[in-house]
């Protein structure tokens, strides 16, 4: 079948970036996609290198690809890919305060880069316009034009990317060579700007300046210590140190989650229960030992210890979170006690 009798051009266009977006119905399915093609003069691998990304991504927060097509436009031939259409609005600067909404959209934007790192892709581009929300407050990734595979595909000759958004290691004049802690540092400067009318001077810098410390906690005072900290050191100027996206996915989502969690203790028929309106609890099994266990809202931590006890096989001390499940041992062999621990998982909705 022709393509042109499945695809509809609604007459609904937009110029963005490097690409023209269309709006066209899908007749097959009775349903809006969009079109991109990209504009005169920009090289083909764009639109390659969007391709061959979209194609190794399945993420409710990343736009879906769903056809290639090749259309005629005025007598040349011209590849095109045809995406989810997302109704809905881009991010923008100063849209949040800092306020609860605000962590669950970086959350949100931080699940869809952490599901791009996953799969060894290097997006390039993260900043609040490459980013949609749709009507039902879902938030997704778009624009994939720069992305590279990591590795050998993840180098350039010269600066390229949104300045603001771009970290220090990509502002050598040549060969440049970069990782996905470039992602990390453009979702702090994002996750920043959502709450900013403007970009600080440091990071406004071309290139940028470090910021100081401290400087980001007074600019989102509203926004948890532990994810601005984190938020600080994305911003490092060497990239080996700065976090991976997946330390600030799940920094971010014990605070959305925060007084969710429910802890159990089973130690034969015995079972004890933590949760927010029951924050402690002491398991003991005899003589062999006791451990303390508190829930401040977003981990489990001891408390106590009393005895030879080990957690998954290792010694345990005073202030260690516990991890979502393991199992806690009393006593010394063969005179042992074992009691499993296990953390709900409650989801974010997003």
């Amino acid at each position: 079948m022709n393509p042109t009798e499945r695809y509809q051009n609604t007459g609904s266009a937009t110029g963005g970036g490097m690409g023209d977006i269309s709006i066209y119905l899908d007749s097959h399915l009775n349903r809006n996609v969009v079109v991109k093609t990209l504009k005169p003069g920009q090289d083909d691998r764009r639109l390659i290198d969007e391709r061959k990304a979209l194609l190794r991504l399945r993420s409710k927060h990343v736009v879906q690809l769903f056809d290639l097509l090749e259309i005629d436009n005025a007598g040349t031939t011209q590849r095109a890919l045809v995406l989810e259409f997302i109704d809905g609005k881009d991010l923008a600067a100063g849209t949040f305060k800092g306020d609860p909404t605000h962590l669950n959209v970086i959350w949100q934007i931080a699940c869809g880069l952490l599901a791009i790192h996953q799969e060894n892709i290097i997006h390039r581009d993260i900043k609040p316009n490459n980013i949609r929300v749709d009507n039902d407050g879902v938030v997704k990734i778009l624009d994939f034009g720069l992305a590279r595979s990591v590795g050998e595909d993840a180098h350039t000759r010269s600066p390229i990317g949104t300045p603001g958004f771009m970290a220090p290691e990509l502002w050598k004049s040549s060969n440049i060579s970069f990782d996905q802690a470039i992602d990390v540092y453009a979702f702090a400067v994002t996750a920043l700007m959502l709450t900013q009318e403007d970009l600080p001077d440091e990071l406004a810098s071309w290139p940028p300046l470090p910021m100081p410390a401290g400087k980001l906690a007074k600019l989102m005072p509203n926004t948890p210590p532990d994810v601005v900290q984190l938020l600080q050191e994305s911003l490092r100027s060497d990239p080996k140190t700065r976090p991976t996206i997946a330390t600030i996915e799940g920094s971010i989502r014990k605070h959305l989650l925060k007084d969710r969690h429910r802890a159990f203790l089973v130690l034969g028929k015995d079972t004890h229960e933590i949760h927010s309106g029951s924050r402690t609890a002491t398991v003991s099994s005899g003589n062999r030992g006791s451990l303390g266990i508190k829930y401040d809202g977003l981990v489990f931590s001891v408390t106590s210890i009393d005895g030879a006890v080990l957690l998954n096989n290792s010694p345990v001390k005073i202030a260690d979170e516990l991890p979502a499940c393991c199992v806690i041992t009393f006593g010394v062999y063969p005179d042992r006690t074992f009691v499993t621990f296990d953390v709900s998982n409650p989801e974010v909705i997003s």
